[in-house]
């Protein structure tokens, strides 16, 4: 019960902040004449995270005290009960009522391949060092720009206009490279996250994250696409997929990177004689 309250007020308590956070963020946004989709995805996606992991460590830590009274069962039942009157509050504003049919299938679905995801992570990190450094960085830059793009697609398609393809995805996939090298000095002269970045390891990283970027790049134009084609809204089904998918395919890119240099260091080492056969010892 501690879990699962812990969770309900981490996602309640997440999404009225967040949601409240975006909302004035797109309204400043349109007043100083920025384009929101450039800004609210990247903002959405790492806030969000950073929030929901503050929210959820504060409330595990708070029922935690109360651990053997009623409070989580009470927390609980008053949560369960408030769901209709939310639901007759949202049902009463025309620009959101739709999202209480619409929008769940891939929400569940991308809760799903996340999960994924994290099973990967969780099954080599402690077999690959830096793996927990990279892998967040790495599945965020990716997912934002990804989310980025099919944000611009789809407000472009909402207005009826069109949207500059290659332009907006050489900009895109230019935008992350100076971020991707900063990242690399930063963790390589603060010397963060337990892992020996190599000028050989450096460079293999580099390009499985080009690799990782022109994959979301090409499957976040073509979902959203389909979903617009397919009387899908872009805004309300492309976002969980682009992302939860992402995830899975930087998680899986990297560990293979780790295990092939793991294999061809233990070959080369067994060529020049640096093994040392324990048996026999």
């Amino acid at each position: 019960m501690l879990v699962i309250v812990s969770s309900m007020v981490c996602a309640a308590l997440s999404s009225m902040i967040l949601g409240t956070f975006m909302c004035v963020l797109v309204i400043l946004s349109r007043k100083l004449q920025i384009n929101p989709d450039n800004i609210a995805c990247p903002m959405a996606s790492s806030l969000g995270d950073l929030l929901t992991l503050i929210i959820l460590a504060v409330c595990g830590e708070f029922l935690l005290q109360y651990l053997h009274s009623w409070t989580s069962t009470i927390i609980f039942f008053v949560l369960m009960v408030s769901i209709p009157l939310w639901m007759c509050m949202v049902r009463t504003n025309k620009y959101v009522r739709d999202l209480l049919v619409n929008g769940w299938t891939p929400l569940f679905i991308a809760m799903i391949i996340a999960s994924i995801a994290g099973l990967i992570l969780e099954g080599y990190i402690e077999q690959y060092n830096g793996l927990a450094l990279l892998t967040p960085v790495l599945s965020g830059i990716a997912g934002n720009i990804g989310s980025i793009y099919a944000s611009r697609i789809s407000t472009h398609l909402h207005g009826g206009g069109e949207e500059s393809y290659r332009r907006s995805e050489l900009i895109l996939f230019l935008i992350h490279i100076p971020v991707e090298l900063l990242f690399l000095i930063s963790a390589s002269w603060f010397d963060v996250g337990h892992v020996n970045l190599t000028l050989d390891f450096s460079l293999i990283y580099l390009s499985i994250s080009v690799i990782c970027i022109i994959f979301t790049l090409v499957f976040a134009r073509r979902l959203t696409l389909w979903l617009w084609h397919h009387k899908y809204d872009p805004d309300n089904y492309s976002l969980p997929y682009i992302t939860s998918i992402v995830d899975v395919v930087c998680t899986g890119s990297l560990v293979l990177s780790y295990w092939g240099l793991s294999s061809l260091s233990q070959r080369s080492a067994t060529k020049s004689g640096i093994l040392i056969d324990i048996d026999r010892f």
